[in-house]
């Protein structure tokens, strides 16, 4: 075989493997579409209202400028020195959601302290309707949810800084709610109020008259 036809089967083979070489080296799965993290889209977004461990803001305090705030219906609730927005039927609103959440089982519905965990015989918190916490500055409200206070626990990863005002602006109102003169009301609150108490004492009638219940003589 002449030298110039080995060169050219040469040549030949040389390409047949440069060919077959870059046909396997496919980079499909090196450019196949992906995301990479901390690129756009390439982090999992984080549901709404989730908050980082660690990341609240456990510093924030009441504005020092005291701020008066109505309840619905203009009531003037008391204690009113430190909110840092207006209150409102929306804001007394989400502060009952979350008061009856977190702060029910152990608190009662009033307030009153006779919730089901403390009526199960866990410690009685104290009553929201005594002198001392009636008088307390809302701060003091917002420093015990943030760090705790006697058998309360700290609820600052479970509770945001702005849910926390609300539920002691709802916490202003229970006070106000169990605390009024009822000669002070209206007539059309009174009228229903008395009301309420008739609708109440018939139904309290009808259990004590009921099969097993007992009918005072």
């Amino acid at each position: 075989m002449s030298r110039n036809r080995m060169k050219s089967l040469g040549l030949a083979l040389g390409l047949a493997l440069t060919a077959f070489g870059v046909s396997a080296c496919r980079q499909d799965m090196h450019d196949n579409p992906k995301y990479k993290p901390y690129r756009d889209g390439g982090m999992r977004q984080l549901p709404e209202g989730t908050v980082a461990r660690g990341s609240l803001d456990l510093a924030v305090a009441a504005p020092k400028a005291p701020v008066t705030g109505q309840a619905a219906g203009g009531a003037v609730i008391p204690g009113e020195d430190g909110f840092p927005f207006k209150i409102t039927k929306e804001i007394l609103d989400r502060g009952e959601s979350r008061f009856n959440i977190t702060c029910l089982p152990c608190h009662g519905k009033l307030g009153d302290g006779q919730g089901m965990i403390a009526l199960r015989g866990f410690r009685h918190p104290p009553t929201y309707h005594q002198d001392r916490l009636r008088n307390a500055p809302t701060s003091h409200y917002y420093d015990v949810v943030t760090n705790g206070f006697g058998a309360m626990p700290s609820y600052a990863e479970v509770v945001t800084p702005e849910d926390r005002w609300k539920i002691i602006a709802y916490i202003r109102a229970l006070q106000k709610s169990q605390g009024v003169n009822v000669n002070e009301l209206a007539e059309d609150d009174r009228k229903k109020l008395e009301e309420a108490e008739r609708k109440a004492a018939e139904q309290s009638g009808d259990k004590s008259s009921s099969p097993g219940g007992h009918r005072n003589q």
